[in-house]
């Protein structure tokens, strides 16, 4: 029951990181081939041997890494280009078109496998200046020409970051992941001891030493003249060559390149949360229209849980019915997509929740959440997630003080204490290492929620029974001690982990949210909300503890069963709109009503996974009162 306890963060990380591992070092060689395939051959001929040896390696190494791809369409693609790719190069087609395919293997892995290529935060190009004089200098030279002075030992030579051609065929991304990674059996070694931040401002830095004034002043010009272009999107600029964004957008793509290379702050003016899912919304749409359905779906998905989702309880504080309606009308549009409906209809339902956004953003523009605002959200936002935790926690407790074992509270604290650790390491994680989507947060939760169901509904039937046993007083007495033994002991810190950590790290991305959404007043009076939810959930927790220890014996353990039965049921409902939100479940609605604080949604899954938890607990209480009557006949 130990990996009980742990296994909620172990789910969390790695789902977090083990994509973005496995395909970090395929992305850096599909980048390698593309940009160094064109110093290998020219006009059907070899003109470099070495660099050609090179390129054959490394496309049979992108065979390679292409078959450890997770199974899905991104593998049977990438596998079928990286075959393809390999047979150009062995037959010496020009370079313009493995540049091609390899562009196209880069973003299909990037975006089929939702790879994080951005950096966190504002690169600072006057610390990469510093790191490159010190770490990078020697080879590339003081000012990235390539003639350092270890530079004439080195085969191949380091890289003259002031080769335009070089520079329109690099993403940034690539830059960071051959920082991050190194290139095998050449002088480039991997600069893994730097932090994130630093190798993403390094990428940065050599990245527009390339670029000349007269790019740089027109895409000033079209930036100041408020060009509207793909290109000012974080996640499109890192992974765009400066060629590629001259073929598709012509002399202004790269010229706007050059510019925003050249200030990256530009592209760090934070949109809020509500422009956020306006965008994703629009690519949807775009991506529906295109019968990439998929896409579609995901895009949908993202516009809730990374944009919506992050303002709902501020919004709600200032009009609850129209968060409600815009939620209901997210939920709405995923149904309509997973179905395939007219494009018609979604461009219609589209349109109707941009005006229900743009509604929002009137309600919450032009001024911070008023101080009482601030506290309604902080209050609601701490007592609604913490709420079933705390009697799930506290109802341990009070079993555990009911039946002696005060020796186990022990386990219980380790639990919820190991469960706040851990929310504040993902935290901290999510901050400075990695990025935590929505969906992977919605799909821990989720799964968390689910597992948390059926380890309650276990101890619910157990104490459910107990009350039904002949002398079952004697029962308890001399056997509870012989029933928590330490595995069931760790099972309940196991349990108590589970209940608090899925709302912990939920709960600090919705405090973030609602930070930025309020002033310095507003900041104090969401201490003070929290205060208050905290002191309410401690309240709640005592007198769980107090009264619930009065009861006689088979009165608790059959009040203590029921909670532990209701709980339960919450949970499954709970977890699966968890998973839905995530994406990972269909969504059917129903006419049904919702009310949140019994998980009780309006969706056909969540409705019959919680109907056939009741229709369960009935037929296993009449079967237990059966047997009652079987043994008390005898």
């Amino acid at each position: 029951m130990k990996q009980l306890f742990l296994l909620p963060f172990i789910i969390a990380l790695a789902n977090i990181q083990s994509v973005q591992a496995e395909t970090q070092q395929l992305l850096q060689l599909i980048d390698y081939v593309g940009v160094d395939y064109t110093e290998a051959v020219e006009n059907g001929q070899v003109i470099n041997q070495a660099e050609y040896s090179e390129m054959l390696d490394f496309s049979q190494g992108i065979q390679q890494l292409s078959a450890e791809l997770p199974e899905g369409d991104v593998k049977q693609k990438i596998t079928t280009d990286s075959m393809v790719l390999a047979g150009m190069v062995k037959d010496k087609v020009a370079p313009p078109m493995v540049s091609k395919l390899t562009a196209d293997m880069r973003l299909s892995i990037i975006n089929g496998l939702n790879i994080i290529a951005v950096p966190r935060q504002q690169p600072d190009l006057e610390r990469a200046k510093m790191l490159f004089a010190e770490s990078c200098s020697s080879c590339h030279g003081a000012a990235g020409y390539g003639d350092g002075v270890e530079a004439m030992n080195l085969e191949p030579a380091p890289t003259n970051f002031h080769d335009y051609e070089r520079y329109s065929q690099r993403t940034l991304y690539g830059l960071y992941s051959t920082i991050t990674q190194g290139v095998a059996d050449t002088g480039m070694r991997s600069f893994n001891e730097l932090s994130d931040q630093d190798r993403w401002s390094l990428a940065f830095y050599v990245g527009q030493l390339a670029i000349n004034n007269d790019l740089v002043k027109a895409g000033q010009a079209l930036h100041s003249n408020g060009v509207s272009s793909e290109l000012l999107e974080l996640n499109v600029f890192t992974v765009t060559t400066p060629g590629e964004a001259e073929i598709q957008f012509g002399q202004e793509g790269a010229a706007l390149v050059s510019y925003l290379r050249n200030q990256p702050e530009l592209l760090f003016k934070k949109k809020s949360h509500l422009e956020f899912s306006h965008v994703k919304l629009d690519e949807s749409l775009q991506a529906y229209r295109s019968q990439n359905y998929k896409q579609s779906y995901q895009l949908a998905v993202e516009a809730y849980l990374e944009g919506f989702e992050l303002v709902e309880q501020g919004l709600n504080a200032v009009d609850s019915g129209l968060r409600l309606e815009i939620e209901n009308a997210m939920t709405g549009i995923r149904g309509e997509i997973r179905a395939h409906k007219p494009a018609e209809q979604i461009e219609q339902q589209v349109a109707h929740i941009q005006g229900l956004l743009a509604t929002a953003q009137e309600r919450l523009d032009g001024r911070s959440l008023s101080g009482g605002a601030a506290f309604a959200s902080s209050f609601f936002i701490l007592l609604r997630e913490g709420l079933e935790a705390i009697l799930l926690v506290a109802a341990l407790a009070a079993f555990l003080v009911k039946t002696g074992r005060q020796d186990g509270l022990r386990y219980l604290h380790v639990g919820w204490v190991g469960a706040l650790v851990a929310g504040f390491f993902t935290w901290w994680a999510s901050v400075s290492l990695i990025q935590i989507s929505g969906a992977s947060r919605e799909m821990t939760e989720g799964v968390a929620a689910l597992l948390a169901t059926v380890v309650l509904f276990y101890v619910g039937y157990w104490l459910q029974d107990k009350t039904h046993v002949a002398q079952w007083k004697k029962f308890i007495e001399q056997n509870i001690t012989r029933v928590l033994t330490s595995g069931a002991l760790w099972g309940l810190a196991g349990l108590s982990f589970i209940a608090v950590y899925r709302e912990v790290f939920e709960t600090i991305l919705f405090y973030q949210a609602l930070w930025v959404q309020t002033d310095t007043h507003g900041h104090n009076m969401t201490l003070a909300g929290f205060g208050t939810a905290s002191a309410v959930l401690a309240l709640v927790a005592w007198l769980i503890m107090k009264y619930s220890i009065r009861l006689p014996l088979r009165m608790f353990f059959s009040v203590a069963g029921m909670l532990m039965l209701s709980l339960a049921i919450i949970f499954a409902g709970k977890g699966v709109a968890a998973l839905q939100e995530a994406g990972y479940i269909p969504i059917s609605v129903v006419d049904f009503p919702r009310i949140d604080i019994l998980g009780v949604y309006p969706n056909l899954q969540g409705l019959l996974l919680q109907a056939g938890l009741i229709a369960l607990a009935m037929f296993l209480y009449y079967k237990s009162e059966s047997v009652k009557k079987v043994v008390v006949a005898s």
